[in-house]
This record gives C-alpha cells, structure tokens and sequence, in this order.
C-alpha cells in the first residue's frame, strides 16, 4: 500500500469531470478543476486516463508532502503510514485545512494516538466524510494499512 492507493481508493476515480461532495468540479482521482457549483458543461472536452491520474496523484502527493515537511516540526519522526494519513487528509481539505486540527497534531506530535484519532473523529470533516475519517482515524490509530487491505 501506499499513499497514490490509499488516494484512489478513498476518491475512485472518473475519466470524465464530475462533482465532489462538496460541489467543487472534480476529474481523474479526487483532482479538483473548477470552482464550487462551476457547470461541468465548462470541462465538456476534458477527460483524464487512469495513467494520467496516478501520475498527477504522485506528483500532487509528493508536493503536498514536502510542504507538510516544512510546516510540522515532527514530520520526519512520523512512519510513513501516519505521514500517508496526514498527507491524505491535506489533499482532500488542502494544508490550510489540515492545520486547523490543531488538537490532533498536538496529539500526533505527543504520539497519543487515541487522542489523535478521537480528535480527529470530532470534527466537521468526519460528519461530511464518515467512512473515509474512520477508515483513516484507524490507521493512524493502529499504524497498519489494515484499514485498505
């Protein structure tokens, strides 16, 4: 397992322009292209290969996991399971999203996972998105990928 996986199975993925849950024009593996409620007739000719998607999946992933690097003192000490939920998180609510969890973090850095994971469970995102912040709140919890196996 690893982070381009837990991703796709977490978005799917859609060759063709969609809507997220959040009403934001979406394409390929979670890879937000529009503003929120944007007609999809906007993308008419836009569609996205599977090969495409992974690709820009990597490349976002990667990014998002330098910047995270610089913003948590602790990045490097995390496995990189824990790292993969974090990073998870950051590409479907964006780093400034992620950082508002500031009692998670706390915890995350402290490594009391069960108040990690409780934190992370008592919040706006797990009401919107309840399977995914459970399925990742155990991995973070457990540092296995057992969540995705």
């Amino acid at each position: 397992m690893n982070i381009e996986k837990m991703l796709e199975f977490e978005e799917g993925f859609r060759e063709d322009p969609y809507y997220c849950s959040e009403g934001y024009p979406t394409i390929g593996i979670g890879w937000r292209i529009g503003d929120k409620d944007q007609p999809l007739e906007d993308f008419n000719n836009m569609q996205m290969c599977k090969a495409a998607a992974l690709a820009q999946c990597k490349n976002e992933t990667y990014l998002l996991g330098l910047n995270l690097h610089c913003v948590i003192d602790y990045w490097q000490d995390l496995d990189n399971i824990r790292q993969c939920v974090l990073i998870s998180m950051a590409y479907q609510m964006g780093i400034d999203g992620l950082m508002k969890f500031k009692r998670m973090l706390a915890a995350i850095e402290t490594q009391c996972w069960n108040d990690a994971a409780h934190e992370g469970l008592d919040s706006q995102w797990a009401k919107q998105t309840p399977e995914r912040a459970e399925r990742q709140m155990k991995t973070l919890l457990h540092g296995t990928w057992s969540e995705y196996e």
